[in-house]
């Protein structure tokens, strides 16, 4: 949930939904007030704001709640293995989100 009052396009700090494979930003989400986004978050549910918010004076705040099960479907999990304890995964994907400098071409987007 954002909790972002007046927050513009141009301060930034989009979340951004990637791809599994890390080749194609599926998303990016503007962080206004009162927006929420609900996704599953697996190994491969790659998200974040990785550029830097451009907003002076002012923060970009949001609350992250996550609901756990008791089982996790292998898929869904690195190399099949969901018992193999880990941090947050970073990634850093070789392009940008569309509309962000070095922004995917077509051909990467296979």
């Amino acid at each position: 949930l954002f909790l972002n009052n007046d927050w513009k396009d141009e301060y930034g700090g989009h979340l951004e939904l990637w791809n599994r494979n890390l080749t194609m930003c599926q998303e990016r989400v503007l962080p206004i007030l009162n927006r929420i986004v609900i996704f599953s978050s697996t190994d491969f549910s790659y998200h974040g704001h990785p550029h830097p918010i451009n907003a002076p004076g002012r923060a970009r705040r949001s609350l992250a709640m996550y609901y756990y099960t008791e089982k996790t479907e292998n898929n869904e999990c690195i190399h099949n293995d969901c018992f193999r304890p880990h941090s947050t995964l970073w990634q850093d994907p070789e392009c940008k989100c569309p509309g962000t400098s070095a922004a995917c071409n077509e051909t990467s987007r296979s």
